[in-house]
């Protein structure tokens, strides 16, 4: 499962949350004690694995801002918080990986890259895990950019394809010359932090429609200020991020035109970055990926299959 979207819960500090896009509590413990009970009891083996974009450090405030300096113990305050608000979905997981032969791997998408701070990966794992929790029941992957399975499987969260939303496995964190070390994010975690969630108060549903370009030249017609608005923000902010220096952020000349190019394409998806990987890889036969909020499962004719998880949360298909 992928793209769930957990922040800080429906309510929080007695007001309604905004940035909370997570309303299927129940349904989520009912699938996790599906999958742990009756044929799926005890004598069988079950990992579940969370492809990304499970819990949204994103959507979740320190302070009531959005700051794009992440630190380790903002980090761990954004995880406690989505603890707070999902008590429920906490404790089924906890059961869950309590279980015999029953495992959870998080796979990190770009909407929890909060996860490469070490310490914020351990407590993950032993609120989930417990104390003395170990691989084999509980794991969070920041080491590879995808899961590789025997049997010709292969599960990637899909935002390592796109330039907008690339992730730097080697160095994910900046350090040089600063107090302690920060997230080092790419232009879309800026745009979900410092644009989509400054708008929401005005739009609830800016990021929930899909495809954007459609939306964006309807918004022209329909509703022309705030969509011009948006988008002076929106070049305000990649101009300012992309083109001027900073040494708290990373940003290649390579890496800003291929983001140029992914904005310029009509309808860019990932179907072509999973045949690719099927054509490349004889022995992988399917390849899962979340990310884009669509769920597809592909059959292609030579037998290998593409398969996305889509999404939990609510979303309008223009």
């Amino acid at each position: 499962t992928s793209d769930m979207h957990l922040s800080a819960g429906v309510v929080v500090d007695g007001k309604p949350n905004p940035y909370e896009d997570f309303f299927l509590d129940r349904e989520f413990v009912d699938f996790l004690r599906f999958f742990s009970s009756g044929d799926y009891g005890d004598s069988c083996e079950v990992e579940l694995i969370l492809n990304g974009d499970v819990l949204d450090f994103l959507n979740v405030p320190i302070d009531g801002e959005f700051p794009t300096e992440i630190t380790e113990e903002m980090g761990v305050r954004k995880l406690e918080l989505v603890f707070e608000g999902h008590p429920e979905v906490v404790e089924a997981l906890k059961s869950f990986c309590s279980r015999p032969k029953k495992r959870i791997v998080y796979n990190v998408g770009n909407h929890d890259p909060e996860f490469f701070f070490f310490f914020l990966k351990r407590l993950f794992c032993e609120t989930i895990g417990g104390p003395d929790w170990h691989a084999d029941k509980v794991w969070v992957n920041t080491e590879k950019e995808f899961l590789e399975y025997s049997e010709g499987l292969e599960i990637h969260h899909g935002n390592q394809f796109e330039a907008v939303h690339n992730m730097n496995y080697q160095q994910p964190l900046i350090s040089e010359n600063l107090p302690e070390p920060i997230l080092s994010i790419p232009w879309g975690t800026i745009y979900v932090l410092k644009i989509i969630n400054r708008v929401k108060w005005e739009r609830e549903y800016i990021d929930k429609v899909k495809p954007v370009k459609v939306f964006l030249v309807w918004g022209l017609i329909t509703d022309t200020i705030f969509t011009m608005k948006f988008i002076l923000l929106s070049s305000f902010y990649f101009l300012r991020t992309r083109f001027v220096y900073s040494p708290r952020r990373k940003a290649t000349l390579w890496n800003t035109l291929k983001i140029m190019q992914e904005e310029i394409t009509p309808f860019h998806g990932l179907e072509d970055d999973a045949r690719a990987i099927l054509d490349a890889k004889p022995l992988v036969n399917i390849v899962i990926f979340g990310h884009t909020h669509g769920a597809m499962q592909q059959r292609y004719r030579d037998g290998k299959i593409y398969i996305n998880t889509g999404t939990w949360t609510r979303m309008v298909n223009l």
